[in-house]
Parts: structure tokens; sequence; C-alpha cells
């Protein structure tokens, strides 16, 4: 008797996709029918859509079995959206791409030759984005600082697109980070990672949900969650100014004493190092604030997502 053919999780995040829930369902099946040697199921992880993404994936899960949707009771964000859906699945392997299909489907071939040659993690490596070269410019510098801070097993300018082994994510579900940069934490659990380059598309329908205030939280977790680089700073920013202080007070003690007359009025000076020690004091406080924090919420053990509505599910989960 022949082993049945190995089952591959799609994972497909949606926040407002309505869209583009019926094009990338009608596009990932037309995908996925032509690649016979696996079997697919779609994983829908919808964010508490707010429009009517969510009574659309209630039609497509209805007529397709394949079709499974988890709707949550609040907006978890996009990270924590994810790592459910990996959770979630139930394939040897996963794959993850956006609603919005600008990561296209048709390299789904390549990732799966890719895992069948041992790869555990397989990543889409963008060559060229269909936005502004400012931005094009800040992700470059930014992906090559974080390789610099976190190691080598990151690879630069690789997104969320991309295959993870069943190893991997049972790796995954023994992690509770409330503030996770996935893109990293999945790197770092690969045994053996690899890249592959591919042009992203623009996006046809709606508007990105990562604004410029989106993208700046998650480089933010990126730097945070993975390097204590900032605290480094802090210290080492710390101890110049404690040496340029102490400098400065010997001068004005030797100003005092050899030219009495010559000295500034001190009430300023004071003024100066009070208000330039407090503003430090400040800075480095919050640095120190943001990591506790985390500590804080890492402690505290909440579920890292609730469940309001499961569709084409054996048995109800109600939290992750």
């Amino acid at each position: 008797m022949n082993d049945p053919l190995p089952l591959i999780s799609i994972v497909i995040p949606v926040f407002n996709e309505e869209d583009n829930v019926d094009r990338t369902y009608a596009e990932l099946k037309r995908t996925t029918a032509a690649l016979v040697d696996y079997r697919f199921e779609l994983l829908f992880t919808d964010n508490r859509s707010t429009d009517s993404t969510f009574k659309i994936l209630t039609r497509i899960a209805a007529q397709d079995p394949d079709v499974r949707v988890v709707r949550f009771s609040r907006n978890f964000g996009f990270q924590r959206s994810v790592l459910a859906g990996y959770r979630l699945a139930r394939g040897a392997a996963a794959i993850q791409i956006d609603a919005d299909l600008q990561d296209p489907p048709s390299m789904f071939r390549a990732f799966l030759e890719k895992w069948k040659e041992g790869y555990d993690v397989v990543v889409g490596v963008r060559r060229q984005r269909q936005e502004s070269a400012l931005l094009q410019y800040g992700r470059h510098l930014y992906y090559r600082m974080l390789l610099r801070l976190d190691g080598p097993h990151l690879i630069a300018d690789a997104g969320d697109f991309r295959l993870i082994d069943r190893s991997v994510i049972e790796r995954l579900r023994l992690i509770n980070e409330p503030h996770m940069y996935l893109r990293g934490l999945i790197s770092s659990l690969a045994r053996r990672q690899i890249g592959i380059p591919y042009n992203r598309s623009q996006r046809e329908f709606n508007e990105s949900k990562f604004r410029l205030r989106a993208l700046t939280h998650l480089a933010a977790d990126g730097i945070i969650a993975h390097s204590s680089f900032p605290l480094k700073v802090s210290f080492y920013v710390g101890i110049v100014i404690a040496l340029a202080s102490a400098l400065l007070a010997f001068f004005y003690i030797a100003l005092r004493t050899w030219v009495p007359d010559a000295a500034p009025p001190g009430f300023t000076t004071t003024q100066i190092l009070l208000l330039l020690g407090i503003g430090l004091n400040s800075t480095f406080l919050g640095i120190l604030g943001v990591y506790v924090g985390r500590i804080y919420d890492q402690v505290r053990s909440r579920p890292m997502v609730v469940i309001s509505d499961l569709l084409n599910f054996d048995k109800d989960i109600g939290s992750i």
C-alpha cells in the first residue's frame, strides 16, 4: 500500500481583506492543484477583521473542507496571527503567504523541492519591491544592521514568505514569547535553511496594513527581541558622559584655582549639567523599562491569542 501524500499547510493571515480573499483562495487552489505529489490545507487566521472578510471565509469553508478558518476575539497583531497559524497547522510542513499575493504562489514548487532536499526552513529573499527608493534603502540598512546584531543565521532581505518543516513547528509550539520577531526566531530554530530570490509584486487591492508606524514597531521588535545592543549602548554612552563630566569638573576646579576671576558663573553650568544628567537618566531608564516590561509580560504567561470562531476544526480550541 502506498504511503499517503504528505500534507502541506498554507497559512494565510488576514485582516480586512474582503477584496482579496476570493481571488487569493482561487489562486492558491489553482497553484496547489498542479502540485500533484502533495495534499494541501488552507488555514486562514482572521485577526478580527471589521469588514466582510470573515463572512466570505465562512462561505468558502462551507464549500471546501480543506479550508480551515480561525477568528480571534480581538486583533492580536500580525506576528501572533502567523504564529497561531503555524501552531494550528497539521501538515508535514507549512508555507506562510500574505492574502494580497504580493508573494507569488508559483514559488511553492521551489520551496517544496528544497524541503525535499533536507532544508527545514526555506525563505523567499526579495530582490526588488514595488515601493519608494527611500523605504527600500531603509530596509536594506536595517537588515544589514540586524545581521551584525543577531548573528549569521539571519538571511538578509528575507520576509515572512517561507516554508518551515514540522520539526520547526513543534519547537515553535514550546515557545511562549509575548513579544517576538518571528523571522529571527524561526531562523534561530532552523537546522538547515536556505533563501530563494524572487521579485515581489505590487499590491493590487486595498492598502497595506504595514504603515510606517507598524514597520517601525516591527523593526524595534527585531532588535529588542534578539539583541541586548540597546542596553550595551546605554552602558557605554553612560561611561562616556561620566568621563566627560569628570573632565569638565577638573577643568572648572583648575580654572577656579589658577584663574579665579575667569571662572564662568556657576549657576548656568550647574543647571546645564543637571539637565544633561536628567535627560540621560530618562533615556536609559526608558531603555531599561522596555526590557523590564517585556520580562513582566513574559512572566504573566497569558495566552498568545484567544479564539472566538473556528471553521472546519474537529474540536474547540479557545486559546493558544
